[in-house]
């Protein structure tokens, strides 16, 4: 049953307002331009319900996958009142009026958000720590640095420091520190140029005799765990594990449950908790490592929250939406980034397809609440918008180009049977694509995975 409240329904609700806008965009521009709208439908066929209004069916249909709009010679311009009968510039508006209507849904659903009173981290951000070699380092700044601001942006919290940093990837890019002077105790405000890098190197460390966990630690400033981590040192407990304790008492390991923690929480050494679960030195390195590689960020910096607390925050319709159109666009340049960092070889592209991105709406309700559905629906529609004015075969986009190729070639048309072939082979590759995704989506659901890591 949670699946289907925290899941299917909310997507599919998602889905449907957010296809029968981007369908409403075509049929408004197509009704303004004279093209003969067939069929507005709700859902995909078969139909459940129709009613014809004068030249228009409106039918809500079974499968509820978004919607629909069927309009006459959308490839035959001998149609009367076809749409391929109409001039290019019309052609154009109306293929495009369905990516442009999820842009404006886009920046009206994250102005509704931030009108909705919601907890904000505020307790500030500081730099925990430079990697040596790194942009932060040769720009100086310096382990203990207050953030203030980046890129002009106040930043309030981690969150907003690893955003607006990743607004600016391969950008000169201002950050405005507070720093304290360790001799004079005198705290002043500092600018200093950083260009974060779209693909960061891993940070590679030579061991050298004698070196162990904290001898690394002090030497590169990475904190233990990253340390084991970049050793393979084993410091997760087994779950369902009966440790006697020196006491004598006895303690049950749980999933999640480290040496570190069960050591902080028992208050036993952490070394005594390895030993009794038959794991290695926590803080000997292993013979063979002779080199560590460690994951840096695009500036080389790591971020903990100065002082960790929250409040309330909301804004009114004004500010709201001058906030909305803001991050609108920045969601926009933040997917262009991602892009080029994918390109440049900085990870691999995550795609999932309906099923996957349904287990990923359940989680944001499971973990961040109803009210986050909005920001994600926002999401959504400008992946949508993209989406669909990619010049791919069958997709908005792909109709758009042959109207572009045509005008280059000074109104000749490719033929309609041509061209419609594109589309249905479009259209089958799409599909077998969802197919695929999907049989991915549902092997990580079954290994217990989710689509955030």
């Amino acid at each position: 049953m949670d699946v289907l409240t925290h899941s299917i329904l909310p997507f599919a609700g998602i889905l449907v307002v957010l296809v029968v806008i981007h369908e409403l965009g075509h049929f408004i521009t197509a009704k303004l331009s004279g093209v003969q709208v067939l069929e507005f439908g709700i859902g995909y066929p078969p139909k459940i319900w129709g009613k014809q209004k004068g030249e228009t069916e409106y039918t809500i249909n079974l499968l509820p996958l978004g919607g629909f709009v069927r309009l006459l010679g959308e490839e035959d311009p001998t149609a009367p009142r076809s749409l391929a009968g109409k001039p290019a510039g019309t052609r154009l508006i109306v293929m495009g009026a369905g990516s442009f209507m999820n842009f404006v849904l886009a920046i009206v659903l994250f102005t509704i958000a931030l009108m909705i009173p919601k907890e904000i981290a505020v307790g500030g951000a500081t730099i925990s720590q430079v990697v040596p070699g790194s942009p932060a380092a040769m720009a100086g700044l310096k382990s203990g640095d207050e953030i203030v601001s980046i890129g002009g942006r106040k930043v309030e919290n981690t969150a907003d420091a690893s955003y607006d940093i990743r607004l600016h990837l391969g950008e000169d890019t201002d950050f405005v520190v507070q720093r304290t002077d360790a001799t004079t105790k005198e705290t002043k405000r500092e600018t200093v140029t950083v260009r974060p890098r779209w693909a960061p190197p891993a940070f590679v460390y030579q061991v050298r005799s004698g070196d162990d966990v904290s001898k690394v630690v002090a030497e590169t400033g990475f904190d233990a765990q990253a340390v084991r981590d970049a050793a393979a040192i084993k410091y997760t407990l087994d779950p369902g594990k009966d440790l006697t304790l020196p006491d004598g008492t006895t303690y049950t390991t749980k999933a999640g449950d480290t040496v570190q923690s069960v050591a902080k929480s028992t208050r036993v050494p952490e070394a005594d908790i390895a030993r009794l679960a038959g794991l290695p030195d926590q803080d000997k390195l292993p013979a063979d490592k002779t080199t560590l590689n460690f994951a840096q960020g695009a500036t080389g910096i790591r971020i903990a929250a100065k002082t960790p607390f929250t409040e309330t925050r909301s804004y009114g319709p004004f500010e709201a939406f001058k906030k909305g159109w803001q991050q609108t666009f920045d969601s926009l340049k933040l997917a262009r980034n991602q892009v080029v960092m994918w390109v440049k070889g900085a990870g691999a592209a995550p795609v999932s397809g309906p099923i996957g991105i349904a287990q990923a709406t359940g989680e944001v309700v499971d973990q961040a609440g109803w009210r986050s559905l909005v920001d994600l629906a926002a999401l959504l529609s400008i992946n949508l918008a993209i989406l669909n004015i990619l010049p791919l075969p069958m997709l908005d986009g792909g109709r758009m180009a042959f109207v572009l190729i045509e005008v280059a070639r000074r109104g000749r048309r490719i033929s309609p049977q041509k061209e419609a072939m594109v589309h249905f082979v479009g259209m089958v590759a799409l599909l077998i694509l969802v197919v695929v995704l999907s049989y991915f989506d549902v092997a990580r659901i079954v290994r217990g995975d989710t689509l955030f890591r």
